[in-house]
């Protein structure tokens, strides 16, 4: 049985409060998203699956979600605040979020800690690249999984756990 972690996980969104007296919840979203029949919340630092029963998109970035099981606002108001998560999908993070916003953003490795900072992102047909500069030489890094762990935005890191000898090439 395959277990749910985190890192199989993006933060999309936030609960922000309770809706109508059902149970109902708003949810905002950091970017426009599309949502499915499933909603992930992170409870005490885990993913936690909610089958969504009812859902209404109030604009483009805030839902209306009804969770099957939260049907009281009591229920509901124990959520608030709750980060919302959705599946990662393959690559650093869904591919039309890899651009030139990630200029500038460390690039850290789990073994040889700050390679750079990303120079330039170079889309190629199969995957795309991170440049940088380590050690006066030309790096490139795919950012795909499982070399990319994760992207803090906040703190414009990449976190990677890079295969042995790439920074030699």
């Amino acid at each position: 049985m395959k277990t749910i972690n985190r890192k199989d996980f993006d933060l999309v969104g936030t609960v922000l409060k309770t809706h109508g007296n059902f149970g109902a919840i708003k949810i905002q979203l950091l970017q426009k998203e599309k949502i499915t029949e499933w909603a992930f919340l992170e409870i005490r630092e885990k993913p936690v699956p909610f089958y969504i029963a009812e859902l209404k998109q109030s604009n483009p970035t805030e839902w209306i979600v009804q969770l099957k099981g939260i049907d009281t606002v009591d229920k509901a108001i124990e959520l608030i605040g709750l980060p919302f998560l959705l599946p990662r999908k393959k690559g650093l993070r869904r591919q039309k979020e890899i651009s030139d916003q990630l200029i500038g953003f460390e690039i850290i490795d789990t073994k040889h800690g700050l390679i750079g900072k990303v120079e330039e992102v170079i889309e190629m047909p199969m995957q795309v690249l991170l440049k940088t500069t380590y050690n006066g030489n030309e790096c490139l890094i795919p950012a795909v999984e499982p070399i990319v762990l994760g992207l803090d935005e906040e703190e414009q890191i990449i976190e990677v756990d890079l295969p042995e000898g790439i920074l030699s090439l």
